[in-house]
């Protein structure tokens, strides 16, 4: 009888579970919704919880793509309800692969159905907003919850937590916190570090380059805020260059990053990201390596992003300064091109070289950037070369041209010489 029981009670928690999941999906099988109706808590004694072994060290907060972790926004019940989840053992877990991903929106409604399945304090009377802001007396009440149902000396770290969070403790408030402000992700950044047994490595995170840009070093809060959205143990590089939130950085012998340092055709600043010394470039090189989606790839893929979005978003053209053409075999021209092409929108060969040649540098690209020859004029003209497995290759996006009127039937990515033009050019630099 008493198997007999526990299936029935499986059984009308999964048709439950269906009901659910019909109701969201007819809002469209694509995208989640917006928001849906507060998952009903199921008809259980009250679910015994504990904290739970985080040994794969999950991310708890949500990152930006280009490192920036945002402290001052609002923590926001999405975050919360996902970080709960992945905190605490014993909550129902919804069975639907509609849950599965541990991430994302998705898996914020998967932490809230587990939470309000188990009769946690979510906002209530409204749907659930995973993007709503969390107020200071919503986390201090969820905090409590979960430690009410907990034993021993986690349900005392808790509960600790929650009265820190009411007090305004963790964020050094000095007067009452006031229950209706909303939680910031500094502080819940802390919070949830804590909870989760952590202590941030300060120098570690420091050497790896994963100091969020828009926090201070002297933010005492800072490395909690750099771990809470870092997945994995704090990396180890390797040395070498390597890419990280759209930027190139490189790494020494012992894995930190390398500052104020040339290093071939890079050059590192004192954050440690490539630079070509200008800051106004940088910003313009990194806005066009994310608009081109080669951001997303590596290697070739990422280089041919990088070709075609120079190729198709700017054309052949004389502006201010481009009337002469530089010297044969001369360098440091580079820059000023590439500014000239960003400002103007398009330039001549020059230009065209400069743009992606500094783009496949930011990429990590040994490119050479040349003033050179080519038979097909018998005169000057530019392009740039990247060796590979001892192997010139060379990549000539200005002559290939986007223009249906211009070399509509040229592929020049990534081609040897004499493939189909003779480019004359010093190969020692």
């Amino acid at each position: 009888m008493r198997e007999t029981a526990r299936f029935i009670r499986y059984v009308l928690t999964a048709l439950a579970l269906v009901l659910l999941l019909t109701g969201i999906r007819s809002a469209g099988e694509q995208d989640m919704p917006a928001s849906v109706e507060a998952f009903e808590p199921l008809d259980e004694p009250r679910p015994s919880l504990s904290l739970a072994d985080r040994t794969d060290h999950p991310a708890l907060l949500d990152g930006a793509e280009d490192g920036a972790f945002r402290p001052e926004e609002a923590l926001t019940w999405g975050e919360l309800a996902r970080a709960a989840a992945v905190l605490t053992d014993g909550l129902p877990t919804p069975a639907s692969a509609m849950w599965l991903d541990a991430g994302g929106t998705e898996g914020a409604y998967r932490g809230a159905a587990g939470l309000s399945q188990a009769g946690a304090p979510l906002p209530e009377g409204e749907a659930f907003r995973p993007e709503a802001a969390v107020a200071r007396g919503e986390l201090a009440g969820l905090l409590d919850w979960l430690g009410q149902r907990m034993e021993g000396e986690e349900q005392v770290v808790v509960c600790a937590a929650a009265a820190d969070v009411a007090q305004g403790a963790m964020v050094e408030i000095e007067e009452a916190a006031d229950g209706a402000q909303a939680v910031t992700r500094r502080e819940a950044a802390v919070v949830l570090e804590r909870l989760a047994g952590r202590e941030p490595e300060s120098d570690r995170l420091y050497a790896a380059g994963l100091k969020p840009p828009d926090v201070s070093e002297d933010d005492w809060a800072w490395p909690f805020m750099a771990d809470a959205v870092l997945a994995g143990d704090i990396p180890r590089r390797p040395p070498g260059i390597f890419r990280m939130y759209g930027w190139l950085y490189k790494a020494d012998e012992n894995g930190a990053l390398v500052t104020d340092e040339t290093d071939g055709v890079w050059a590192f600043g004192p954050d440690g990201r490539y630079t070509t010394g200008n800051a106004r470039l940088d910003s313009q090189l990194a806005a066009a390596l994310a608009d081109s989606g080669a951001n997303a790839l590596t290697g070739r893929d990422a280089l041919a992003a990088a070709y075609m979005y120079v190729k198709r978003n700017f054309e052949y053209k004389l502006t201010p300064g481009d009337e002469t053409p530089e010297e044969v075999g001369s360098t440091g021209w580079e820059y000023k091109r590439a500014l000239r092409f960003f400002r103007y929108g398009g330039g001549t060969c020059y230009g065209y070289a400069a743009a992606f040649g500094l783009m496949a540098r930011a990429l990590g690209e040994n490119a050479q950037i040349v003033a050179a020859e080519i038979n097909q004029f018998n005169g000057d003209h530019s392009f740039v070369v990247i060796p590979e497995d001892g192997v010139d290759r060379i990549y000539d996006v200005e002559l290939e041209d986007a223009r249906p009127e211009r070399h509509q039937d040229l592929e020049l990515f990534h081609i040897l010489n004499f493939e189909i033009y003779d480019y004359w050019y010093t190969p020692d630099w």
